[in-house]
């Protein structure tokens, strides 16, 4: 694992441990989120609740380094940004019971049937959510793709693990580019929420 930017950490193949426990002290809640574009959501959030540690994962260079730029300017010392492969990340790297909240908001959603394998998303993944959120602990997502969004809905509604919660709704300083785009059209966006059963 090497910094690469300040507040940025990039995790190679080759790294088969992510050093949780040194970026997050103990009895401090965790929040992730997954795809972070440039960062308008969590470093809002971030900036909002300082008693929160925050990391978001993101593989694309130039959203990075807007990132960094935020979260320097923010003076945000509780977010971390992660540039890792997100699916492995949570399916590999993040411990049991670690996360209170994950955000998953506009993800790709590889649209065409023969690609579905690639979408963060999968069935499984509601086996890693039981995994690493704690008791009590919630998954957000916002798509404007109504298929990925009804097949997640339903996955999630299906677990005897999972109860639904309300959306998050974001104020307008919490909106990511892609949800801001798609308002400014006035495309639907698709959003729900779930909690892990205590």
């Amino acid at each position: 694992m090497t910094e690469i930017l300040p507040n940025v950490l990039e995790l190679k193949e080759e790294d088969r441990v992510f050093p949780l426990r040194d970026l997050v002290p103990e009895g401090t809640p965790l929040e992730i989120e997954i795809g972070c574009g440039s960062g308008r959501f969590i470093a809002a959030n971030a900036a909002k609740r300082p008693e929160v540690r925050f990391l978001a994962v993101e593989r694309m260079m130039e959203r990075l380094r807007r990132c960094s730029k935020k979260a320097q300017q923010g003076a945000l010392h509780n977010l971390t940004f992660v540039r890792v492969e997100a699916g492995r990340f949570v399916r590999e790297l993040l411990p049991d019971a670690c996360c209170q909240a994950l955000y998953l908001f506009f993800p790709d959603p590889w649209p065409k049937r023969r690609h579905h394998k690639n979408r963060f998303f999968r069935q499984e993944m509601c086996d890693v959510l039981a995994r690493i959120l704690v008791p009590g602990g919630a998954f957000y997502m916002s798509t404007d793709h109504e298929d990925y969004f009804r097949e997640v809905r339903d996955w999630l509604a299906a677990d005897p693990r999972f109860e639904p919660i309300p959306a998050l709704i974001r104020p307008e300083d919490e909106q990511t580019d892609f949800e801001r785009l798609f308002l400014s059209k006035g495309d639907p966006i698709h959003d729900c929420a779930f909690r892990l059963k205590p």
